[in-house]
């Protein structure tokens, strides 16, 4: 099986981040902490198991890890994340 079987791109999980942020997130850019490449969301790794965990596509460091545990939602956002601002 190829790596590609592994995951699927960021707007798999669209809904989720819809979710959490309140709002329809996937073309919202991130600046990579470790390699500072700029993608947008959608464009990201996302990997799913017991949580869900997205990876910047230039060098795969962790960009969202998403988790539930006792009925509540655990986030954690590493990069810079930028959004635009509703008019």
């Amino acid at each position: 099986m190829t790596e590609s079987g592994y995951f699927t791109d960021g707007n798999g999980i669209g809904g989720l981040l819809e979710e959490i942020f309140a709002a329809e997130p996937t073309g919202a850019q991130r600046i990579c902490q470790s390699c500072r490449a700029q993608h947008p969301t959608g464009a990201h790794r996302a990997y799913t198991s017991a949580g869900v965990v997205l990876r910047c596509p230039s060098c795969g460091d962790v960009a969202i890890r998403v988790s539930q545990r006792s009925g509540r939602r655990l986030v954690e956002f590493r990069g810079t994340w930028i959004f635009d601002a509703p008019r």
